[in-house]
């Protein structure tokens, strides 16, 4: 294996001008560069990231903060896709990646004080459910790039984050059954304290909107996320004098209770009443009927939002962004026939 030295002597250089080079040194002449470039590309060097640390302050780190009590942390595969995203991103610009929780508490100072101080970290990806004012004036003040992943709630300030496009979502599945001449659409699982079911939410009625249907109050059940709350809900549903001929369900779980509510009240899916959900998880492919779904890409969140953190961090003073990530129908048994 080539080291430094090597470079040096077959670019006819000092070791330390090899050293400037990787580290993209401003002073370095262009023609020096382009040779150290090429002996590095011949003798198929690779710079020792721990040595370049020590050499340049730089920690060669990422670190993506959760909350192991939160149920998106660790609990189900929304966190290991988006992981999986942004490890894709670190190792290829070989970075470590290092998951820290936010309540851990280090030689009396909490995770985040503790990564600043000692600059243990080039920059943070972090959902937005734990970020406030507090955390973001603190990252701020200390120019650590950050990337929130979800759209934040509350804040004052700008910040950059990275999120599924949940409105164009819910106007994609209310539109689906509109173009499929479905008219009675029910939206079952909202709940306005998440952002993201209250943008699914608004695409769904933007969707009646713009076809010149009424939004029926009595079509919209709210409540929670688990099995039962989807068999109670759509037991709501079923219980009006005018039925619903289709129904989004703001979530994938509940959209399996809500599927034995209809079986059990003797209806056919999706004969009588078509059936959308959200997530494109395993769940969807082993359910009887199969659970036609909004696909939401996880792993491309993840992804996205590291790329756009190594933005920040190699153009310092970037101007904020925010990011939506698109989604795309997977028809499955709950609606496939309604286009025969």
């Amino acid at each position: 294996m080539a080291s430094i030295k090597d470079v040096a002597k077959a670019a006819g250089v000092s070791v330390s001008t090899v050293s400037r080079t990787i580290n993209d040194n401003p002073f370095i002449s262009s023609a020096t560069r382009e040779k150290v470039l090429k002996a590095i590309k011949e003798l198929n060097y690779s710079p020792n990231r721990m040595a370049q640390s020590l050499s340049n302050n730089n920690s060669y780190t990422i670190t993506l903060i959760v909350d192991i009590e939160n149920e998106k942390s660790f609990y189900n595969s929304f966190f290991y896709e988006v992981m999986h995203g942004i490890e894709k991103v670190v190792y290829q610009k070989e970075y470590c990646l290092i998951v820290s929780n936010l309540n851990t508490v280090l030689k009396n100072e909490n995770v985040l004080d503790w990564l600043i101080k000692g600059r243990r970290t080039e920059g943070v990806i972090l959902p937005s459910s734990i970020i406030d004012s507090k955390t973001i004036k603190k990252l701020k003040e200390n120019n650590i790039p950050f990337v929130s992943i979800g759209e934040p709630e509350n804040l004052r300030e700008t910040i950059n984050w990275v999120d599924i496009n949940n409105r164009k979502a819910g106007e994609q599945a209310a539109n689906y059954f509109i173009d499929n001449h479905r008219r009675k659409i029910a939206f079952i699982g909202y709940d306005d304290s998440k952002v993201f079911n209250r943008r699914r939410f608004e695409g769904y009625k933007l969707a009646l909107e713009n076809n010149e249907l009424n939004y029926e109050t009595n079509l919209v059940i709210k409540g929670g996320n688990s099995k039962n709350d989807g068999f109670r809900m759509m037991k709501d549903l079923l219980n009006e004098k005018d039925l619903p001929d289709s129904v989004i369900c703001a979530d994938n779980l509940m959209s399996i209770g809500a599927i034995r509510a209809i079986q059990e009240s003797g209806l056919s899916i999706p004969e009588d009443i078509s059936l959308i959900s959200f997530d494109n998880s395993q769940i969807a492919e082993i359910m009887y009927p199969t659970i036609s779904t909004i696909n939401v890409d996880v792993y491309e969140l993840g992804l996205q939002s590291a790329k756009l953190l190594f933005e920040l961090i190699e153009n310092p003073g970037k101007r904020e962004q925010e990011l939506l990530i698109s989604t795309n129908i997977e028809e499955r048994e709950t609606t496939e026939q309604e286009h025969q």
